[in-house]
C-alpha cells in the first residue's frame, strides 16, 4: 500500500511535532486532523480524489478537519463515532483495512491494520514518548489490554498519531507494556512505603519533576489507581489508598 503523511500545524505537549494525517492510496485518508484550513487545503490537494475518511477517535486533534472534508469533496467518513457515516466496528474491514478496537486512551478508540502489518495506532501508541490516559474516559486497564491485543498480531510498522514512523513495531509494543507495568509496581511500591494519596505517590515515584508537570503525573497515578481497585489489589477511603493483602 502506497502511504503518505501529512503533519497539521498544530505541535503541542501532546500533539509532539503535530497531528500526523495519512494518505493511503489516492483515496483514503487516516485522521483527518484540526480543522486548520492550510492544513484542509493540503489534504485535498494531495487528494483529488478522496472518497473515504478513517479515524480513530474523537479528539480535537484528529478528527475535526473530516466534516469540512466530506462538505468539499463527498467523501464518507468511517468512524468509532455515532455521527460517522459508517459506524466501524472491531473487526470491520474499510478500504482493505481493518479496524482493531483498541480502547484505553478514550473508550471508542480503533486502530488500523493493513493485510502488508502496517498498524495506524492514533494516541495508542506514539512514535515518541508515551501515551496520556485521563480518567474517567480513558481506562488504564482496557489501555493495556489494547497492547496486549496489539502485540499478539505482530505488526511490522507502526504509523502513529503523533512522531516517527516506527519499523521495530513488536518491540515497541513491549517498551509500552514494560513502561505501564514498571510504573504499576511503583505505586505499589510506594503504597507499601507508606504513601496514601496521589500528591504522597507522585512525591516518591516523580521526586523530580517540574511542578508544570504535577498534575499530569498524578492524572496517570490516578488511572493506574483505578485500575489496581478493579483488580482488587489497592483499596480506597475518599482520597487515600492502601496496598490490599492481594
Amino acid at each position: 500500500m502506497n502511504i503518505r503523511s501529512i503533519t497539521a500545524p498544530n505541535p503541542g505537549p501532546f500533539t509532539l511535532d503535530g497531528t500526523r494525517t495519512y494518505l493511503l492510496c489516492e483515496h483514503t485518508v487516516l485522521d483527518p486532523g484540526p480543522a486548520i484550513d492550510a492544513h484542509i487545503d493540503a489534504i485535498r490537494a494531495a487528494m483529488p480524489e478522496l472518497r473515504t475518511i478513517l479515524i480513530t477517535h474523537r479528539h480535537g486533534d484528529h478528527a475535526p478537519a473530516a466534516i469540512p472534508l466530506r462538505a468539499a469533496t463527498g467523501a464518507r467518513i468511517v468512524a468509532p463515532l455515532e455521527d460517522a457515516d459508517h459506524f466501524v466496528r472491531d473487526g470491520d474491514v474499510v478500504e482493505g483495512i481493518r479496524a482493531i478496537a483498541t480502547p484505553g486512551h478514550t473508550a471508542e478508540h480503533v486502530s488500523y491494520l493493513t493485510s502488508e502489518g502496517d498498524l495506524f495506532t492514533g494516541d495508542t501508541i506514539l512514535g515518541t514518548g508515551t501515551t496520556a490516559i485521563f480518567p474517567p474516559d480513558g481506562h488504564m486497564g482496557d489501555y493495556i489490554r489494547s497492547l496486549e491485543k496489539l502485540r499478539a498480531l505482530e505488526p511490522r510498522r507502526i504509523y502513529p498519531g503523533h512522531g516517527p514512523t516506527r519499523d521495530d513495531a513488536v518491540a515497541l509494543i513491549d517498551q509500552y507494556l514494560a513502561h505501564r507495568l514498571e510504573r504499576e509496581q511503583q505505586v505499589l511500591d510506594a503504597l507499601a512505603r507508606g504513601a496514601k494519596s496521589i500528591p504522597e505517590l507522585r512525591a516518591l515515584i516523580y521526586p523530580d519533576l517540574d511542578e508544570r508537570l504535577h498534575r499530569a503525573a498524578e492524572v496517570q497515578l490516578s488511572a493506574h489507581l483505578i485500575k489496581l481497585e478493579e483488580e482488587g489489589r489497592v483499596a480506597t477511603a475518599g482520597s487515600r489508598f492502601e496496598r490490599t493483602a492481594c
